[in-house]
């Protein structure tokens, strides 16, 4: 998938998003945040430097700005109406791929000296994010701040979107100064998913045509430990801690439908079908998943959680 293509996927699910799925995952982006130094960071040593913009963009804003210029999302097209946090200087805390922005308040809590910033590929998501924060349109394989102008980044549930994960990573280090803290929470596994299963087989039997877009390269590294150390060591970085974790989840049946038809393979699969077939393919779907057990809603598995540092 390209990064139009995982654009025009966002901006697609932006109005729906904001629900139980956003807020779960939420939960793990705050927990990544309080697994990072945040509270002790304090402004970089280069912070009154300006530092070689990139194609234009990217000195380090000066107070009551952010980095961003020009027009293009790629170049880092601010929201309208999107300043900082409050004229004050202090470390920067970007967020890369802040989805609806429900992580921004705990950064901002852990280190409330902080200019934090939400970063993401589409302004439909970013316009759902809290206009207090600065918010800025963004690729995360080019990113609209200059080299070395950033204290922390963080990216929950990102890393494994990215059409080329060490460019992605490559991107987060030249941003980062000297010792600056990088932290990803990704999908190391899935357990067995009986409503998931159902909403496949219904699908299956309307005839969806297969997702069309193939699963990215970078999840066979987000998911492996060992792969993504690799990969971290590899773009410049240090003092790396990578742990599995379990996760537990359970919506409800509407709660379930409601995100798998905008999130994922099986909603770009649904989205394929004729009008009316889609329409009579959710009633379907909608009525065999009542008739499930509130444990079949279960979604378990596993996390994996990295932070290192920028050498």
């Amino acid at each position: 998938m390209t990064t139009a293509a995982i654009r025009a996927n966002y901006s697609r699910v932006a109005s729906t998003y904001a629900g139980q799925w956003a807020e779960t995952l939420a939960t793990h982006g705050r927990a990544l945040a309080d697994r990072l130094p945040l509270g002790e960071i304090g402004l970089a040593e280069t912070a009154d430097a300006q530092p070689p913009a990139r194609d234009g963009l990217g000195e380090r804003p000066r107070e009551g700005e952010l980095s961003a210029r020009g027009v293009s999302a790629s170049s880092g097209n601010a929201v309208a109406g999107a300043t900082g946090p409050g004229d004050r200087r202090g470390p920067w805390i970007v967020e890369v791929g802040c989805g609806p922005g429900l992580v921004l308040s705990h950064l901002a809590g852990l280190n409330p000296e902080a200019r934090v910033v939400g970063v993401d590929v589409t302004e439909e998501m970013l316009r759902l994010a809290p206009a207090g924060f600065g918010r800025v349109v963004g690729d995360a394989q080019a990113l609209p701040f200059g080299a070395g102008v950033v204290d922390a980044v963080v990216m929950p549930f990102v890393l494994f979107h990215l059409p080329e994960l060490s460019v992605g990573l490559s991107e987060v280090r030249r941003v980062l100064v000297a010792g600056g803290s990088f932290g990803a929470v990704t999908w190391a596994g899935h357990d067995p998913h009986p409503a998931y299963d159902v909403w496949v087989r219904v699908i299956d039997e309307y005839g969806a045509p297969p997702d069309p877009s193939p699963q990215m390269p970078s999840n066979d590294i987000t998911s492996d430990p060992a792969k993504l150390q690799l990969a971290l060591q590899a773009t410049g970085f240090g003092d790396i801690e990578i742990t599995v974790e379990r996760f537990r989840h359970q919506p409800t049946a509407a709660e379930f439908l409601a995100h798998s038809q905008v999130i994922g393979a099986m909603a770009r699969r649904i989205d394929q079908l004729p009008p009316d077939r889609r329409t009579a393919c959710l009633v379907t779907a909608e009525q065999e998943l009542n008739c499930l057990d509130p444990d079949a809603f279960i979604e378990s598995g596993t996390v994996l959680y990295a932070t290192a540092k920028a050498t």
